[in-house]
């Protein structure tokens, strides 16, 4: 079964376009916000990584699967901060400047 190809993991930017694609809840069903590299069991696999480092892991997972560094840099950076796991951890960050 398809789902629209709109659908990205609101943690890494994943593009989800099958089922098998999606996390779980902790109850086994499908949770369409985040992938199954990020997101089992209703938790995160990376629990308490900050967004610097969930940026540079995407920058080095991007580099094996063949872009440039920059290429995949600028995606990191204009992509991960605008994603909902991403976008509360900023508000709290700003209010603590």
């Amino acid at each position: 079964m398809k789902t629209s190809e709109k659908n990205i993991c609101q943690s890494c930017g994943m593009p989800m376009k099958n089922m098998t694609d999606f996390g779980t809840d902790r109850d086994g069903s499908i949770n369409t916000e985040y992938c199954h590299h990020c997101y089992e069991e209703g938790q995160f696999i990376d629990q308490g990584i900050s967004l610097e480092e969930k940026m540079a892991r995407n920058i080095k997972i991007a580099e094996k699967l063949g872009m440039s560094k920059t290429t995949a840099s600028k995606l990191a950076r204009n992509t991960l901060p605008k994603l909902r796991r991403w976008r509360k951890s900023n508000k709290a960050k700003q209010k603590r400047e």
